[in-house]
């Protein structure tokens, strides 16, 4: 099955529309015709939107045409322009609507053109689009998402910049009752989904429940553990690597209470406390009957606490069936038996490689495998999603940590950001900042999270301090979303060799054009905003980042114009989210330069297959060899292509885990 996307076409101006959970994607193209003539010069764009039995109201843009902003913009400074006096100057938008989107969505888009030099405005072709919210497309099967803080310009309109949690050191059990609106609204469909989930398992009071947690604090989800528990139908496995037990200065975090609090209720032998050979990194739930078969399960990169479902972009997973379900039961079963220890749990079959959770698609299930750490050996995991990367023919859109001690999974990102026929666009976070590709290749320098931090509005600017791995906590990458073979990984796996095979986690491999558009949607909006940022750190108070218009000084090039250039990665853009067919001969140059990430401790330093991506076809195919094909994913138990780590190496990894009880604001991940 396709996409499902909503497309128009009116005087030369197409537009296309993909629905996701609670964001739209909107992108338009214009005929070349369409664009410069000697009385009229392309300007942009102006989006309205009206909900169903709503009033229409019309997007707001940045920046303007005289007004803009700079890297000394804060969130308190930054003002918004409505986009028929000035337009979005891109050929793509995604659009978060405040009061969600549970109905159709009705949007209107006008290419708004140039009177002349200066900046007097005419309006041009005009199309209009009625989205409708994606029907669940399988019934066991459910992604959904948290609505992340990129969207917290809305927050600040519709909550004022509430608090969300009380003032003064952090607990896991106030009282969450002045914050449910809040919470509902952050939370979104993940939200939803978690406590759908958590009130079908105390309802049926047959059923027995396992949780595996890392970071916990979310009073109303440890309520509900704790109620399960006292019924004697829980067991619980918690983190209790360094940064979940007390520190130094006798301060305990919130973690440690919620362990006490379940502890009390379910008892001491129904909980486990243990971190592997580094993090019991995994956030899950699973529902087994009266006779203790799995029936259903939610997974992925949540956690279960105020940050993880109520600022970070996060999504979640429910799956309604018992052979998956069965797979974290089985993992499950045996970090608790053998007390959370990385050793014997490499050697259960559960851990050797991707597992099938549907072979193919179904009513029921999309195509997809699932892999469990940790691993003897992180190709058993990372190694598909390599390849993957590598065959992509269209696009790929990631959000990664830098693995320090190796791996794949960067260096085929690196890899494909050269391959002039791939649009590649995401974002790698390292414990010095955040970097983001691009679409041309190039990986911007390093922005610091103190500097990240002076953009995000309250309340959003006391939680932002969490450290590497809450700014984008969806550990995703999607390939050719809207392409032949949709792909998407995501879990709560960092997509680091040193987690895969210290940690323990989990990863999907789900191939589906559907799933793969929701996530794409997701990625763009998350990278857009970084990478706006980005742009924002290098322009001056003298010289804001402004819109272009003819006459502006020391800007001859209309903005457009690198749109139609067969030689920039902008027109590929522009053709792949609307749909249009690429020019012949086009031959994108690329700029692959990701200086910033190496100097930050990034594995893949070295790039021989980078370079290689500047090779003919021909000659790339030959030197992939048998690594450039496809491997079921069964296949992938026993790889040949890389040696599991010796026991010297695993134990290099625990000064990490020192360091991270040395630095308390880096605990949240």
């Amino acid at each position: 099955m396709d996409v499902v996307t909503v497309s128009g076409q009116s005087a030369g101006l197409r537009v296309v529309a993909y629905p996701g959970e609670h964001k739209i994607l909107l992108a338009m193209s214009l005929d070349d015709g369409k664009l410069d003539t000697q009385t009229q010069n392309l300007a942009g764009f102006a989006i309205w939107r009206k909900p169903s039995g709503a009033a229409e109201q019309i997007l707001s843009n940045r920046i303007a045409f005289t007004e803009g902003v700079s890297n000394e913009t804060t969130a308190a400074t930054r003002q918004w322009y409505p986009s028929d006096q000035a337009p979005f100057q891109k050929f793509r938008w995604v659009d978060v609507p405040p009061d969600g989107f549970d109905a159709p969505i009705t949007y209107r888009i006008k290419a708004l053109y140039f009177a002349g030099q200066g900046m007097t405005l005419k309006d041009g072709p005009e199309v209009s689009v009625t989205v409708a919210p994606a029907e669940p497309r399988y019934a066991s099967f459910h992604p959904a998402f948290t609505r992340g803080y990129i969207a917290s310009q809305a927050y600040a309109d519709k909550f004022h910049n509430a608090d969300i949690r009380p003032k003064g050191a952090k607990t896991s059990d106030f009282d969450t009752k002045p914050y449910q609106e809040q919470y509902a609204w952050l939370g979104a469909g993940a939200r939803a989904a978690l406590f759908d989930f958590l009130a079908d398992c105390e309802k049926d009071t047959s059923a027995r429940i396992d949780v595996f947690a890392y970071d916990l604090d979310e009073p109303d989800v440890i309520a509900s553990i704790c109620r399960m528990g006292k019924q004697g139908r829980l067991r619980a496995v918690l983190d209790n690597a360094p940064l979940h037990v007390p520190g130094k200065s006798g301060q305990a975090p919130p973690e440690v209470k919620a362990a006490a609090m379940i502890k009390a209720a379910a008892g001491d032998a129904n909980v486990k406390q243990g971190h592997f050979d580094r993090f019991q990194h995994n956030k899950v739930f699973i529902k087994r009957d009266a006779g203790g078969k799995a029936e259903r399960v939610l997974f992925g990169s949540m956690n279960f606490s105020v940050r993880g479902i109520y600022v970070q972009a996060n999504n979640i997973i429910v799956v309604d069936d018992a052979n998956v379900a069965g797979m974290f039961a089985s993992a499950f079963d045996e970090a608790f038996t053998d007390g959370v220890k990385a050793a014997p749990f490499r050697q259960n079959p559960i851990a050797k490689g991707y597992m099938i959770g549907s072979p193919s698609g179904t009513a029921q299930l999309p195509k997809f495998s699932l892999a469990l750490s940790p691993h003897a050996d992180n190709s058993v995991s990372l190694g598909p999603m390599a390849d993957r990367v590598r065959q992509a023919t269209s696009s790929v859109l990631f959000a990664v940590m830098a693995p320090t001690g190796g791996g794949p999974v960067l260096q085929s990102l690196r890899t494909i950001a050269a391959k002039p026929t791939v649009f590649s666009y995401g974002t790698v976070e390292t414990d010095k900042g955040l970097a983001v590709q691009s679409p041309d290749g190039a990986m911007g320098d390093l922005t610091g999270f103190a500097t990240l931090q002076k953009n995000v509005p309250a309340p959003f600017q006391q939680e932002f301090s969490g450290g590497p791995g809450m700014h984008i906590h969806d550990k995703l990458v999607v390939v050719d979303f809207n392409g032949q073979n949709p792909t998407v990984f995501t879990g709560s796996s960092n997509l680091a060799a040193g987690g895969e095979t210290a940690n323990g986690d989990s990863l999907a491999m789900i191939e589906d054009a559907d799933v793969a558009g929701m996530y794409a949607i997701e990625a763009v909006a998350m990278f857009d905003h970084y990478h706006f940022r980005k742009a924002m750190q290098q322009a001056t108070k003298p010289q804001p980042l402004t819109l272009w218009y003819p006459g502006k000084a020391n800007a001859p090039l209309p903005w457009w114009k690198l749109y139609y250039d067969p030689t920039k990665i902008q027109l590929r853009d522009r053709c792949l989210f609307a749909g249009v067919p690429l020019p012949a001969g086009v031959a994108t140059t690329k700029n692959v330069d990701w200086s910033a990430v190496d100097a930050a401790g990034g594995a893949a330093a070295k790039t021989p297959r980078a370079k290689a991506a500047t090779k003919p076809a021909a000659k790339r195919a030959a030197t992939r060899g048998k690594a450039g094909r496809k491997r079921p994913p069964a296949k992938r138990a026993t790889p040949k292509r890389r040696p599991a780590p010796k026991k010297a190496k695993r134990k290099a990894a625990a000064p990490r885990s020192a360091k991270r009880k040395a630095t308390p604001s880096r605990k949240r991940r």
